[in-house]
């Protein structure tokens, strides 16, 4: 189970990495495509602003994993190891609860998209459940990988 939370927020970041890449293709091409033959396209305005949906929630499992995300810490330098500790805890299964019910309410908008088979309202006709897609993705993987920090804060917290 560690090795699949721990290849979940690899996958994900690497998906995220990927979409940066592809919002700079489809930017670029966009802008060679309008100032250098005149001819814009209709429709890299929506891929990119599906591709930063993407940019956004995908890594957040892995942004957690390295201790990325915002954080006050003054409190805590004045605080004694245990007490750090329950902080980090109670931090870590806020974080996971969270992370849960963001899912799951993600999932059910994705599969009512799905299953609706919802589209966007332009040229593209864009499925919708892929568009939502990167918002369950992004925060099951956060969800499991804030477990996994509190199990292991556990482990190595054990004789404090």
């Amino acid at each position: 189970m560690i090795r699949f939370i721990q290849m979940l927020s690899q996958l994900t970041y690497w998906t995220a990495q990927l979409a940066i890449i592809s919002t700079l293709v489809v930017v670029t091409g966009e802008v060679i495509s309008r100032y250098v033959f005149n001819s814009p396209t209709q429709t890299s305005l929506e891929i990119t602003e599906y591709l930063i949906v993407t940019v956004g929630f995908l890594p957040l499992a892995m942004i957690h994993k390295v201790g990325g995300h915002v954080s006050v810490d003054l409190v805590l330098e004045v605080m004694t190891p245990r007490w750090k500790k329950l902080c980090h805890m109670i931090s870590t299964i806020i974080t996971s609860t969270f992370s849960f019910l963001v899912f799951s309410f993600g999932l059910l908008i994705t599969l009512h998209a799905f299953n609706a088979g919802t589209n966007s309202s332009s040229l593209m006709a864009f499925p919708m459940w892929i568009a939502y897609l990167p918002i369950p993705l992004g925060f099951f993987a956060l969800g499991c990988q804030s477990l996994l920090d509190l199990f292991d804060s556990n482990k190595q917290g054990a004789n404090i």
